[in-house]
């Protein structure tokens, strides 16, 4: 990593909040990276202090509260110096955004702000960064196209890449998801909110979760002790 907007972007991969990244000035800086590492191919991050070279982008801005002659002040100063970082960083991170970045960033505000429910909210929460992602797109499309069982199909295999969804021929409102994997009440609560979300009040929709439900003629689904009936 070279640049602070890079520890940013690797603190969302790990998982951490940006705003547990305290961005300091360091007086031991390279003159050709801005991130002060003792190792310069880490591309790993910390919750904590991130030394940063000031003077590497903005000698002009920062070289006299960067000053190490300055005396006095020191903790509002480095204060100062991590608000501005701060900034910098989510105006170097926005650079280049799309039309269509911007509106799943808000979509992704909205899911996790508790707009569509406290509960979906918390549901929302549990999802890996990549997924969650992927399901922004896909609610980007339902607004634009409407309640799909499409979307939901894509939604279903996005989350759960084992899955296998079904409309029935006699009912195409009534849908079977083999899940492929055990139950669990987190499981359930992911299920129920993309079907809430994706589908209308009047689908009705059967979850299989470990073991596929008999279709003749096809083997793999009729083993002995691995089927359920249905």
């Amino acid at each position: 990593m070279n640049y602070a907007w890079e520890a940013a972007l690797s603190a969302d991969q790990a998982g951490i909040a940006r705003e547990e990244l305290r961005y300091v000035p360091s007086r031991d800086g390279s003159p050709y990276a801005e991130l002060v590492q003792e190792m310069m191919n880490n591309q790993e991050v910390e919750p904590g202090a991130v030394p940063v070279n000031p003077l590497y982008r903005f000698s002009k801005e920062f070289s006299g509260i960067c000053d190490r002659n300055q005396e006095g002040y020191e903790q509002t100063r480095e204060m100062f110096f991590d608000i501005c970082m701060q900034y910098l960083v989510q105006q170097d991170l926005r650079q280049g955004l799309s039309r269509q970045e911007y509106v799943l960033r808000l979509l992704l505000q909205d899911l996790l702000g508790g707009v569509y429910g406290n509960r979906a909210s918390e549901t929302v929460a549990g999802f890996e960064s990549k997924k969650l992602r992927g399901l922004a797109g896909l609610v980007r499309r339902l607004y634009r196209c409407g309640s799909l069982s499409g979307l939901y199909q894509e939604a279903v295999c996005q989350i759960y890449p084992e899955a296998l969804v079904y409309a029935i021929n006699e009912d195409k409102r009534q849908m079977l998801v083999y899940v492929g994997q055990k139950e669990t009440r987190e499981e359930r609560e992911r299920l129920e909110f993309l079907e809430g979300m994706f589908l209308s009040v009047d689908y009705e929709v059967y979850l299989f979760w470990e073991y596929h439900f008999g279709i003749l003629d096809v083997e793999e689904t009729m083993v002995m002790g691995e089927m359920v009936l249905f």
